[in-house]
């Protein structure tokens, strides 16, 4: 790839700048004692780059270069606490068909504002917040993304005495500004402060450690949405709930983990302000995954998963069949995002093996590869805003092969993290309406990262 040089990339290497994994959270445990004032932070940079497009629209060979400060301040009293998180969002490098938008850059902003009391068994936080829910398959403070999700609103989390953890909350979910529809503002990095709107309203219970054996911990959940449009806030009208559970153990030799859901409710099939049809909306998904640890000095663990999600099953018959991820992360099961991110959980059925590796305790390895499959044929994929209404283009969508390394520092304050994922573009690829070049897509991208 021309793009992908060397330069560039020991260029990052060398400004010795990175973010911590996870960031800095609110959610630190009641049990700890924590310190009375504290501050901390982040600050990455990566360098991504890709070549032949698997898109509908996009550049034969693309780049984006992004950076993300994150500043913590934290106030702990013996029962309340506060908190601001402040983080600073931007993209650079990237042409005109570029796919930025409000994932990648999103300049100066309070990312969390928020007031809370605690107890030895019960914590309500209010305000603006970032959140993990369950496995994050949902909701979740991404990760890899160069922003961040907010929701302003209240949580509660508690414990039972029988030892049942709960975590309820009703928020409005923040949109970034400016937004996807003003793109030239967001290309130049423009300041606009983020809103909530109460035309946009999640609320969830989630129940964890319902433990039945050693090797059976259950979890449980309900997550629902309810929105409207307007001038600012263009939406598919999403009125539903999500009912889901999961299962999981990680032993010492083997592990599995089983998450289903499903969607009831009504939505429509696009944003556009002229579509003023609700569609019964009737989805689901499931993830299925098996680890067996493998003995050796690098630790190996090898990973065997499945995922399914369902896509529209036919655009005429009044249903909408697409699962809706909400606020969820993905780059842990299906690739690295950024400016690639082909696959979703959305009208896919993938099988996976992983090989995960631990040579130091300053390393870490990681090789996944995924066959691809569209759930309908009928129906998008999502992340190429492809479609074959007949579905006579077929649903393979191909082969996608990711590694991943990375390196931490003694003190685990600087990392070093490079990735490089490869599709063989399937059928589906090749042959949908408006598909680009059927030419194999190629990505790589590297970050380095600071954490205070």
């Amino acid at each position: 790839m021309k793009k992908m040089c060397v330069a560039p990339l020991l260029a990052i290497l060398c400004m010795g700048v990175a973010q911590a994994q996870g960031g800095s959270s609110s959610q630190d445990s009641a049990a700890e004692a924590p310190e009375r004032f504290s501050i901390s932070g982040s600050f990455r940079v990566r360098y991504e780059a890709m070549q032949n497009t698997f898109r509908l629209v996009g550049p034969e060979e693309d780049e984006l270069f992004t950076s993300r400060l994150l500043v913590h301040a934290k106030v702990n009293g013996e029962r309340f606490y506060g908190g601001f998180e402040l983080h600073d969002s931007r993209a650079w490098l990237d042409e005109a068909l570029t796919p930025v938008g409000t994932d990648d850059a999103n300049s100066l902003e309070p990312l969390q504002v928020y007031v809370g009391y605690r107890s030895e068994n019960f914590d309500i936080q209010a305000g603006r917040m970032t959140m993990d829910v369950g496995s994050r398959r949902l909701v979740s403070r991404n990760r890899m993304r160069n922003t961040i999700n907010a929701f302003t609103g209240v949580r509660s989390r508690w414990s039972t005495p029988g030892g049942i953890k709960w975590d309820a909350f009703l928020t409005m979910p923040v949109a970034r500004l400016p937004n996807n529809l003003e793109r030239s503002r967001l290309r130049n990095n423009e300041f606009e402060l983020d809103q909530e709107h109460k035309e946009r309203i999640l609320w969830g219970l989630h129940a964890s450690e319902l433990r039945v054996s050693d090797h059976f911990n259950t979890e449980t959940y309900l997550i629902g949405i309810r929105e409207k449009d307007r001038p600012s806030l263009p939406t598919r009208n999403r009125n539903f709930v999500t009912a889901g559970f999961r299962v999981h153990d990680s032993g010492d030799i083997w592990g599995y983990e089983v998450e289903t859901a499903i969607q009831y409710g009504t939505s429509r099939a696009s944003l556009l302000p002229a579509d003023t049809t609700d569609l019964d909306h009737r989805a689901w998904f499931t993830h299925l995954e098996a680890t067996r640890k493998l003995p050796g000095s690098w630790n190996p663990r090898v990973i065997f998963r499945f995922d399914y999600a369902s896509g529209d099953k036919d655009p005429d018959d009044g249903e909408f069949n697409r699962f809706d991820t909400l606020y969820g992360d993905r780059r842990w099961e299906f690739g690295p995002t950024g400016i690639y991110g082909a696959l979703t959980r959305s009208n896919i059925l993938s099988p996976g093996i992983a090989l995960r590796s631990t040579p130091s305790p300053s390393t870490d390895f990681r090789v996944d590869y995924r066959p691809a499959w569209l759930a309908s044929k009928r129906d998008f994929m999502p992340t190429a805003a492809l479609r074959d209404r007949d579905g006579l283009s077929g649903s393979f969508i191909g082969h996608q092969v990711d590694l991943r390394w990375r390196w931490w520092s003694k003190s685990r304050n600087v990392t070093v993290d490079f990735s490089a994922a490869y599709l063989w573009k399937g059928e589906f690829l090749k042959n949908a309406p408006g598909a680009p070049p059927p030419d194999n897509t190629a990505y790589a991208y590297i970050a380095t990262a600071f954490a205070f």
